[in-house]
């Protein structure tokens, strides 16, 4: 427990180091997505290939390299959120969907697994590291949006485990999770709910009062995404999961102590960073649709 506690204390400040200082230079989202995303991308390589599979690294390697050169266009021309996106997905959907047949094609050997899985490998990374990167970059105050969405996974967590500890009966998934219950879920969600609500309350007249958007409407929306986020979370833990027993392991790697790889600790924040996108994209509508407050 004690190392599991030191870790986690070196760990919060490690993104603290990259999530403060991108306030005043948002490109630094983009170094630390690029560090998350080609760690995770090869512990799932890794994980995979020790399951008996065959993803295709170089697909993979080209699908990240892909994602940072969008996010870098999109940047340096100022396209905004919407079209980054909208590259993104014109983009990188199309190249997922080859890449369910390239590796057949490159290795007649191989089969359509290996090439669903490398398919799923870049989407999986690449998509919510990319949201997180332009989100940071190119919304309307997105910085102040990116911050729930990364740490919405991790407050999630903390409300189900005290939640769950205290009340916790019923399990979940047991097959999955042998300690996640349904009163740890529930918990976590409306307590994040809760969190995420009062945070955008304060952030609304400290710095986003500008906007012609109703508080209530506002903080209504922030506790219904934040419900989201959670219930996303939750998803994304059970898909690492999944994942981890589909391949017999039991972490994604030892890069931190106590904790686990890489994608031990980012896998359900790669479930919740596009709700934050989501949400800025509703201020930016409501704003535009001239809800006054």
């Amino acid at each position: 427990m004690r190392q599991r506690v030191i870790t986690g204390i070196i760990f919060t400040i490690a993104v603290l180091a990259f999530v403060v200082p991108s306030y005043w230079l948002s490109p630094l989202m983009l170094v630390f997505g690029i560090i998350v995303g080609s760690v995770s991308m090869y512990e799932l390589i890794r994980a995979f290939s020790e399951g008996g599979y065959r993803p295709n690294s170089f697909l993979v390697a080209i699908g990240g390299v892909t994602t940072i050169l969008i996010a870098l266009v999109s940047f340096f021309q100022g396209t905004g959120i919407l079209v980054a996106l909208a590259l993104y997905l014109l983009i990188m959907v199309p190249y997922c969907l080859a890449c369910l047949i390239l590796p057949s094609v490159i290795d007649k050997e191989n089969h359509l697994t290996n090439g669903a899985i490398t398919a799923m490998i870049v989407l999986y990374v690449t998509f919510p590291l990319f949201c997180l990167a332009v989100l940071s970059m190119l919304a309307p105050n997105g910085w102040f949006y990116m911050v729930p969405a990364l740490f919405a996974a991790w407050v999630s967590d903390v409300c189900a485990y005290f939640v769950g500890v205290t009340l916790g009966k019923h399990k979940i998934v047991p097959h999955l999770s042998p300690n996640k219950t349904w009163e740890g879920c529930i918990g976590g969600a409306v307590g994040c709910a809760f969190v995420i609500m009062i945070y955008f309350g304060i952030l609304y007249y400290v710095e986003l009062g500008d906007y012609t958007v109703n508080i209530a409407v506002f903080c209504s929306l922030a506790f219904i995404l934040g419900f989201a986020m959670s219930v996303m979370s939750q998803l994304g833990d059970w898909l690492a999961s999944l994942i981890k027993r589909m391949c017999g392991i039991k972490d994604y790697g030892d890069l931190f102590p106590g904790h686990g790889g890489m994608l031990d600790r980012f896998d359900s924040a790669f479930f919740t960073i596009p709700m934050g996108v989501l949400l800025a994209l509703f201020a930016v509508l409501l704003t535009q649709a001239g809800i006054a407050g």
